[in-house]
């Protein structure tokens, strides 16, 4: 690990405080070359104090910070994003095991959704919900580690009691229905692509 901070305390410091027949050579530059070593470890030292906070931890420190908080850097999430993610970890995990909460990763991750309890349309099915990815920020780009990484987000934060029942993602957005002035199958009329089934 290379020191962020350059620290020349003691090099100089000791030096100035001996006697003046210890400043001469050679004695003088024995004397220099211990402070040096020991600047060397407080630069080493001022490195892993600030490698302990999110705000000023450099990349691979925060990385390990972000899996400390069970948070994993996204392809293509900037640096400054995730430590952001970091800082507000506390708040999130507060969210963990409710629909918010779901919504809330699925949108730092990139993605739009709706949930939808499956009970509205099956009251048999009480513990079931559909989740619908819409394209945010990013597009889903049909890799199979991305539709596992959509799916280890959903599991980790659902609530324990519920299982999904299937995930779509809608690759033309959410449909918002305006009869006014529609017209039944109009010339033209394109509904977009339809959507992904990602699971089951």
């Amino acid at each position: 690990m290379i020191p962020l901070y350059e620290i020349r305390l003691l090099e100089d410091w000791l030096r100035d405080r001996a006697p003046p027949w210890f400043q001469e050579v050679p004695v003088g530059l024995e004397i220099e070359a211990y402070g040096a070593l020991a600047d060397e470890h407080l630069e080493y030292v001022a490195t892993a104090l600030r490698a302990r906070y999110a705000e000023l931890a450099p990349e691979d420190a925060l990385n390990l910070l972000g899996a400390e908080r069970n948070l994993t850097r996204y392809p293509t999430e900037s640096i400054a994003t995730f430590r952001q993610r970091v800082l507000k970890a506390w708040e999130f995990w507060q969210w963990a095991g409710t629909e918010y909460g779901m919504s809330l990763a699925l949108s730092q991750l990139g993605y739009n959704s709706a949930i939808v309890p499956v009970r509205n349309y099956d009251s048999t099915r009480w513990s079931e919900f559909d989740v619908y990815l819409y394209p945010a920020s990013r597009s889903y780009d049909g890799s199979p580690e991305e539709r596992n990484r959509i799916l280890a987000i959903i599991n980790q934060i659902k609530p324990a009691h519920t299982r999904l029942a299937t995930l779509r993602y809608v690759p033309s957005g959410p449909l918002n229905w305006n009869p006014s002035g529609l017209t039944w199958n109009p010339p033209g009329q394109v509904w977009g692509a339809p959507p992904v089934v990602l699971y089951p």
